[in-house]
């Protein structure tokens, strides 16, 4: 699995995805099948770079172990919980369902939004080498 560097931070960079016809029948990130018209702008992620790659470089790229499962938990799991907890206190509390609704509703975008400022350059994916 290949990419280009676009930009380059203190250890990380920012790459653009590419796939080619061998990527589909191989183990990838699956960038290349998620549903992208020809019209649409390439994938970009970011990625930490321990080996010193530049702008305009075409590197090997990898997804760390475990990086979707761990993706999943902090975005789906997490918010969920929270939207579930803060539902049973408040109606432990005994408030009306709709007020318990709307808490949970407030504590969820919370939530979110703690998570998006948390996570905003946490990245799975890593640079294996220099193409």
């Amino acid at each position: 699995m290949y990419a280009k560097v676009i930009k380059t931070y203190d250890r990380k960079a920012e790459i653009q995805i590419i796939c080619n016809d061998a990527s589909s029948g191989s183990a990838h990130c699956g960038a290349c099948s998620m549903g992208q018209t020809p019209s649409q702008k390439p994938e970009t992620v970011l990625a930490e770079n321990r080996v010193g790659a530049k702008t305009g470089d075409m590197v090997e790229y990898g997804l760390k172990e475990h990086g979707e499962v761990k993706a999943a938990t902090l975005l789906f799991i997490l918010p969920l919980a929270t939207f579930m907890i803060a539902l049973g206190i408040t109606g432990s509390m005994g408030f009306e369902i709709w007020q318990s609704f709307l808490f949970g509703l407030i504590v969820l975008g919370g939530t979110l939004l703690g998570l998006q400022l948390l996570l905003k350059n946490k990245t799975y994916y890593y640079i294996a080498g220099i193409k």
